[in-house]
């Protein structure tokens, strides 16, 4: 048995359905190992043919690609209803709180009628009690210290 392992690629093409070179077809003429190999790659290239030709005879439902991804789409992420009724509960609270809250007539009257200017306060100099007051008997209006200063009530 010679050393034929430079012959394989020959042999694989002609096998695939090129034509022999004559260098090629006179070592096959020679070599039963060789002639042997290229009838079992021919039988398997038809085999594969075969399978291959069988495969796209057969036509996929006309349902088949759109079942498949509606499937594929329904399983990427499960329906989270509860989080949108959480968030529509939060939301009709803070209106219900909103409503409740809101600033009624009655109360904007109420605060604007005892409602004071605070110049007035500011402006009350420190002895304006006296002004408004009648000293009782025994007390004075300014309390008059040892040292001589006089100081307001």
């Amino acid at each position: 048995m010679t050393d034929c392992t430079h012959w394989m690629e020959a042999i694989a093409d002609c096998a695939l359905g090129n034509a022999a070179g004559p260098a090629l077809a006179a070592h096959l003429a020679v070599c039963p190992h060789c002639e042997n190999a290229l009838r079992e790659s021919r039988a398997m290239a038809a085999r594969i043919d075969e399978a291959l030709d069988r495969r796209a005879a057969v036509e996929p439902p006309v349902y088949g690609p759109e079942r498949v991804m509606a499937r594929v789409v329904g399983r990427a992420e499960p329906r989270r209803w509860w989080r949108w009724a959480a968030v529509g509960c939060v939301v009709v609270l803070m209106a219900i709180v909103m409503w409740m809250r809101r600033p009624t007539l009655k109360t904007e009257v109420t605060a604007l009628s005892t409602w004071r200017s605070p110049t007035q306060a500011l402006l009350r100099p420190p002895v304006a009690a006296a002004w408004t007051t009648t000293p009782q008997l025994g007390e004075g209006f300014f309390k008059i210290k040892p040292s001589g200063e006089i100081h307001a009530q």
